[in-house]
Formats: structure tokens, sequence, C-alpha cells
């Protein structure tokens, strides 16, 4: 399973086009996990930024057997030491190590405490894998050639598809570096009918249409295109991406089987937002 559930919906209300407009009660929180798990997703991905979603994960019980896999994330605006963070993270988890460890931002990377400390907890056992979630495709492929960490998370989808213009994707096969893929919906940008699209968001309107009309050629929906296109990259390792309901959870896990259909549909929509904005590719300069 190519999967990798994102948590922070079940800790925060998230998303331009959140489909219950809530957080996730405590129970549909246990559900969504429960039904990751029977599906056969091994790795969540989570943070302690991300309100009570260590909490849920750690009182769900889904960790126990030991073959479920965290990866969490350091507050990166605590100054209290990253070993101290992490065995916060891990009694909120009920753990006494976790799969993976990353830094919040290639910034956290490129200081040398943090990562003599990121080192260190790996080497403590606290930690099996290290990492870096990044933002910027220059921080992605000077951190691949780098060749320290095990893992990077990157922002991926059918509307950035920067690193593919990078040799990002073969420094990280030969340095044998994980990668988790991120955004594959934008937040949601990519599902949204174009004339909803917030006004400052604009500038996604040619784009989403653009896309809605090259699917009109194959048997795709838009959210079955938009996770196939991160799923069926061969050096992504796991797409990493949230969900509002257990049921949107299913809709999303049976996209899989589509895979193998799915090669033509993905050379069309290779290059399709060529020239798009930072401002849309990047949330965080979303205007509020």
């Amino acid at each position: 399973m190519k999967f990798c559930l994102g948590t922070v919906q079940l800790g925060l209300k998230y998303g331009i086009n959140n489909q219950i407009k809530r957080q996730p009660t405590k129970n549909e929180g246990y559900e969504i996990l429960q039904t990751a798990y029977e599906a056969g997703i091994k790795y969540l991905d989570t943070a302690s930024a991300y309100g009570t979603a260590e909490e849920l994960i750690g009182e769900s019980g889904i960790l126990d057997n030991g073959t479920v896999h965290v990866i969490t994330k350091p507050d990166a605006r605590k100054h209290s030491g990253l070993a101290d963070e992490v065995k916060k993270s891990l009694e909120k988890l009920k753990q006494e190590y976790i799969d993976g460890l990353l830094l919040h931002d290639a910034p956290n990377y490129y200081d040398k405490q943090q990562m003599s400390e990121l080192l260190e907890i790996k080497e403590n056992g606290l930690a099996m894998h290290i990492g870096v979630s990044v933002y910027e495709p220059k921080d992605a492929v000077r951190i691949a050639a780098d060749g320290v960490v095990d893992y990077i998370q990157i922002p991926y989808s059918v509307f950035d598809q920067r690193l593919d213009h990078t040799d990002f994707f073969q420094m990280v096969k030969k340095n044998k570096i994980k990668v988790f893929a991120r955004s594959c919906f934008l937040q949601g940008l990519i599902l949204m009918e174009p004339n909803v699209i917030p006004r400052h968001l604009k500038e996604a309107e040619a784009y989403v249409e653009r896309y809605r009309s090259i699917l009109r050629t194959y048997e795709f929906s838009v959210a079955e295109a938009a996770m196939l296109f991160s799923y069926t990259h061969p050096d992504i390792y796991k797409v990493v991406f949230g969900v509002d309901t257990a049921e949107q959870l299913k809709t999303n896990l049976a996209v899989a089987k589509k895979a193998e259909q799915f090669p033509k549909c993905r050379q069309a929509l290779a290059g399709i937002t060529d020239g798009i904005s930072e401002h849309i590719l990047n949330p965080g300069l979303w205007e509020v």
C-alpha cells in the first residue's frame, strides 16, 4: 500500500475544501484510523503542531501491535531542544520510539545545532529514521544531494511538478532516501469547481479548467487523477493525504486499483501547470 495517512485533519479544522466544515470528532477520528489500518495503510504522518492529532493516535491504540509506523515533526517554535520535544510526542503517542522524525522545514535542516540533535536522537533510538519536510524545490535538491537524511517529505501534485524538472528523483534513488509526497490535492484546491475558487487564488482558475478539460478525454474523476498522478510516480515511496471522514478515506483508497490504467492520462497531464506562480503552489502564502 503506497499510502501514508496524514493526520492534520484529525487534530485541526484544515483545508479550504473541508467537506464537513469542521474538525472530525474523536470517535470519527478513531474510525478513520481503524479504516486505514484495516485497509493496510502502514504509515501515519503527524506533528506536535497538529492540534490533538498525536494524542488521538496514541489513545486509539492503532500503534500497539507495532505494524503501523508513525512519523512526526517537533514544534519548530519551541526552544527546549529536539530531544525534549520528541519525548513529549512519544508520551502523547504512548510509544518508546517512533519510525520517523522530520524537521518542519529546510531552515531547520540548515541549522547545525538542530541537525546535530536530530542525528543524536536517531543514534539514541528515539527515532529509527530522520528527515525533513521541504517546501521549495531548491531545498529538496540540496538535501537529496547531501544524502544525510532517510526521509524527505515534498509537495508534489499534478499542479506542482517542479521537481520533475530537476535531478531530485535521481539523487534520492542514488542516496537511498525515501520520498513522501504530500499535497496531492493541494489542500483541496485542485478538486474545487473553478467558479468557487476564492478570489485571492483566482490565478488557479485557468489551471483547474485546463485540468478538467484534459480529464474529459479519460475515464478518471478530478480526485482520482490528482491522487494517481502522485501515486504512479515510480520514485515516490508514499503518498501522504488526509481525509475528513472514513467514507472519504475508503473512496480514496479505491483509486489505487486504477493505477495500471493511468499512464496515458498521466502523460497528458505532464507539464499542464508549467509557469504557475509559487503563490498558488504554496498554501503558506495563501491569504486567510
